[in-house]
């Protein structure tokens, strides 16, 4: 069983605490801090800054180098497949 759930909208964890949310394009904090947006097929920060890039199939960061697949992602996260499962896999549990 994965550790984490994505409904599209809302992470959660297993306890079902919410960890973060999808806002239109913004990802925010469980308190409404914005952490990051989503821009097309990139991921960037706070402050527009591109941070990783999704090709649907793997995830690489700013440089072009892979950090993971989808499928791994998965088996951390339960959810749809997408850029929103794949923000929000950067900004609550890779780091």
């Amino acid at each position: 069983m994965a550790d984490y759930s994505f409904d599209g909208k809302c992470l959660r964890n297993r306890s079902g605490q919410k960890m973060g949310e999808i806002d239109r394009t913004s990802v925010r904090a469980w308190n409404g801090a914005r952490l990051g947006e989503i821009d097309r097929q990139n991921i960037r920060d706070a402050r527009g800054k591109k941070v990783a890039e999704f090709d649907g199939k793997n995830v690489k960061d700013d440089m072009g180098n892979k950090i993971t697949t989808i499928q791994e992602i998965q088996k951390t996260i339960e959810g749809e497949v997408g850029i929103s499962l794949v923000a929000m896999w950067y900004f609550f549990v890779k780091k």
